[in-house]
């Protein structure tokens, strides 16, 4: 099964900090999932290069080449990413010949369906959203997301998209699709804007208004409005235009993932596009004529940092590279997926990413580790030599080979549905009933009087540990592998077997040895780690 996902483009206009890495970590944690369940992964991010934001950011840099500005500004996109250890499969550029060449046959095809018509355009736009505002989107007179930023009056003949033609057609879709928009809040939100307040949207500007941006076809005045070509990335980049038969394997996407403040351009504006161009063009269509829409947009929330937006003006758009050499990057993946509920507002402050890497990493998932493999070596000489399947000989409260095969439901269904956070919950109550197996049998006692029963005891908890390696690998994959180590297993053999496979019960192989324990979570007194 393929599985297409995307990060919204980022704008060139500075470096990534924690914020776009949030939606991109989110995104790698959900990619890698996928992969070891078999996918066909198609995953996608990239840069938006044909924006004025961009042009301001090179001028205030006191450069004046505008390729090699974009050139240098995209490399590091694409270098912050691998350094992160992002899975992605492509990066695009929208400067690319493959993205202009689809642009130009995705505007044609709106054009033929007779949407497209030029208009003159009086009204606001903010240069913060590059977005035109109507009075239903502001608050107190201003951009409620650039509250500091005036906005531009504009005055001036463009090519209007005639969005509010396919009102109706949103509607029906939205309803008889409710997955399409996630969360419920969100698509709640964008219902009412589609129905109450969704108008024809200007997608083209004079060039003498603009010095960027790809040529309207046909209209050497005009450059076409940054956001209808920038949402056409997520096909450009598998095909369209260039490449059928790798656009008909990996379109249409099964899910975009975006923040709140674009869901209109992501919910409303992009579908109408596609059903628009689907008209004349018959890449874009199901067997059955129906336009191939995206299958899920998921708009997840804002976060703050230590209580403060993030902005560079106040000095905090921290670069993720640099945010925690004492811990690890796979410490900050934990945090950012497990506190922050997706789809909702939360805050990143250092205080609680150590409280949670000394709580949930170092005491719960490292210090379990550690002490099953030091107290298997001790008594047991390895992996005990027992029958895995064979149940306990004592009384227990938990009892893993029943259990953990509930919790591999759970997880799946977390990762199924965009929900990262809620996988990550369900495995670390599993961790904390390992952790209380181990209090309530005290092998280091129990071995005393029943050798036999502890070894089953530890062989249990070992089984679990290398069920945990495999479902913590979506977000923490060098943790992951790490344990694998640990257990004295190969993680590329065991990530071999599939998913499915991987998680069965049995899958330690008894009396086999198990290396000197190390801490996966070296102790730290201070954030000055991070």
């Amino acid at each position: 099964m393929k599985f297409t996902l995307t990060t919204p483009i980022y704008y060139v206009n500075d470096k990534p900090h924690i914020g776009h890495a949030y939606t991109t970590i989110a995104a790698d944690a959900l990619a890698r999932f996928h992969r070891l369940r078999g996918d066909d992964v198609f995953f996608l991010t990239g840069t938006d290069e044909n924006s004025q934001k961009n042009v301001q950011a090179m001028e205030k840099a006191g450069e004046s080449d505008l390729v090699a500005y974009l050139d240098r500004m995209a490399n590091t996109w694409k270098s912050t990413w691998a350094e992160l250890g992002i899975s992605i499969d492509d990066f695009i550029r929208t400067t690319e010949p493959r993205h202009l060449a689809g642009v130009e046959r995705f505007w044609r095809a709106v054009e033929a369906s007779g949407d497209l018509e030029k208009r003159t355009y009086t009204g606001l736009y903010c240069t913060g959203c590059e977005g035109f505002k109507v009075e239903s989107d502001l608050v107190q007179g201003k951009c409620p997301l650039h509250p500091n930023k005036e906005l531009d009056q504009v005055a001036e003949e463009n090519w209007f998209f005639a969005l509010s033609k396919y009102r109706d057609d949103l509607l029906a879709y939205v309803d008889a699709h409710p997955e399409f928009i996630q969360p419920e809040a969100r698509r709640n939100e964008i219902r009412s804007y589609i129905a109450q307040f969704m108008t024809d949207v200007s997608v083209s500007r004079e060039v003498k208004k603009v010095s960027v941006g790809i040529p309207v076809p046909g209209d050497d005045s005009q450059r076409i409005y940054v956001w209808f070509d920038a949402l056409l990335n997520y096909m450009t980049a598998v095909g369209y235009g260039t490449d059928e038969a790798r656009f008909a394997r990996y379109w249409p996407a099964d899910l975009h993932l975006v923040g709140k403040d674009i869901i209109k351009f992501h919910c409303a504006l992009w579908p109408a596009m596609i059903m628009s161009a689907a008209k004349h063009d018959p890449m874009l269509r199901n067997a059955d004529g129906s336009p191939k829409l995206p299958k899920m947009v998921f708009a997840h929330g804002f976060f703050t940092l230590a209580g403060q937006k993030i902005s560079k003006s106040l000095g905090n758009a921290v670069d993720p590279r640099e945010l925690a050499p004492g811990i690890g990057f796979d410490a900050v993946r934990y945090f950012l997926l497990r506190e922050i509920a997706f789809g909702e507002d939360g805050d990143f402050s250092k205080e609680r990413l150590m409280e949670r890497y000394g709580a949930d990493l170092a005491n719960t998932l490292g210090n379990l580790v550690n002490r099953v493999v030091a107290m298997s070596r001790k008594y047991c000489d390895g992996v005990p030599k027992v029958d895995g399947a064979a149940p306990l000989p004592i009384e227990t409260s938990w009892h893993a080979a029943e259990d953990l095969p509930e919790l591999k439901t759970e997880v799946d269904a977390g990762f199924e549905h965009a929900r990262p956070d809620q996988a990550l919950e369900a495995i670390w109550k599993s961790l904390f009933q390992a952790n209380k197996f181990i209090e309530e049998t005290q092998p280091f006692k129990l071995v005393k009087e029943q050798p036999e029963a502890t070894a089953q005891v530890l062989y249990a908890v070992l089984e679990a540990i290398r069920w945990y390696a495999w479902m913590v690998t979506p977000v923490m994959p060098e943790t992951a592998r790490k344990i694998f180590a640990q257990l004295g297993l190969d993680a590329d053999a065991e990530y071999a077997k599939g998913w499915d496979a991987g998680l069965k019960w049995g899958g330690l192989p008894p009396g086999a040895p198990l290396p000197e324990p190390k801490p996966l979570f070296p102790r730290v007194e201070s954030t000055d780690a991070v």
